[in-house]
């Protein structure tokens, strides 16, 4: 799958390179990420059991709640005939999101009562080509694309912290099975342009199910909501 995506990708750049009229910029994004399906959830529990068993991890990690993103990107697009658009963008990017820990389990006590939460940090190289159209507004350029994106998995993280009220702090640190190996998704990007400088804002569905082939029931999918900056290299 990852050489497949990148050849597409190199195929896409070959032939947008031609013409006066295709445009490179770089992307820098932030923005919020989180979990949406019957699988996720909003508060969770962190299982303790003594160090020489196992680590402490986290029941259900897919939090509903927002955490902080970001991510860097190169992007090739050509403006044709009647101001339509045809590109392709490729970057990376850190996907975070967030849940609550209610309670910690441990051999000796069935629950404890905490205030922390858990996050869950996925690492992707991204490719996404798209379509759409470009509107001028006074002295906007303003692009309306949309497009798949495919999401290649490098790593994951779930790092959490829980406190007791008698101030006894539990952490869990872990990389969670790579699943799935790639997140393919549906993007929607909205792109104002004053001369070289743009602003961007827009969103990601995921399609992929997260917990799929995993004990547990409900779905997963990724949610993910960006702003971002871009500058124009070169190109109108």
């Amino acid at each position: 799958m990852k050489s497949i995506s990148l050849l597409t990708l190199g195929l896409l750049l070959a032939q947008l390179g031609y013409g006066q009229q295709t445009e490179f910029s770089l992307q820098l994004t932030s923005g919020l990420a989180a979990f949406r399906g019957t699988g996720s959830t909003a508060t969770s529990i962190i299982v303790a059991p003594p160090a020489f068993r196992s680590s402490a991890y986290t029941i259900n990690p897919y939090g509903r709640q927002p955490g902080l993103s970001y991510g860097a990107a190169t992007q090739v697009q050509r403006v044709g005939a009647g101001h339509s658009l045809f590109g392709v963008q490729a970057g990376y990017e850190a996907l975070r999101s967030r849940v609550q820990i209610a309670n910690v389990f441990t051999d000796s006590d069935a629950g404890i009562s905490t205030t922390g939460h858990t996050r869950f940090a996925r690492y992707f190289i991204n490719v996404h080509p798209f379509g759409g159209r470009r509107f001028a507004v006074k002295a906007l350029a303003v692009d309306l694309t949309a497009g798949p994106e495919l999401g290649i998995l490098l790593r994951n993280r779930e790092a959490g912290e829980a406190k007791t009220g008698q101030g006894v702090t539990y952490t869990t640190d872990r990389r969670l099975g790579a699943r799935p190996n790639f997140d393919g998704r549906v993007r929607l990007n909205l792109t104002a342009y004053y001369k070289r400088t743009g602003l961007s804002v827009g969103y990601s569905q995921g399609l992929n199910d997260y917990r799929e082939g995993s004990v547990g029931s409900g779905k997963v999918y990724s949610q993910v909501f960006r702003l971002g900056l871009a500058y124009r290299i070169s190109g109108t």
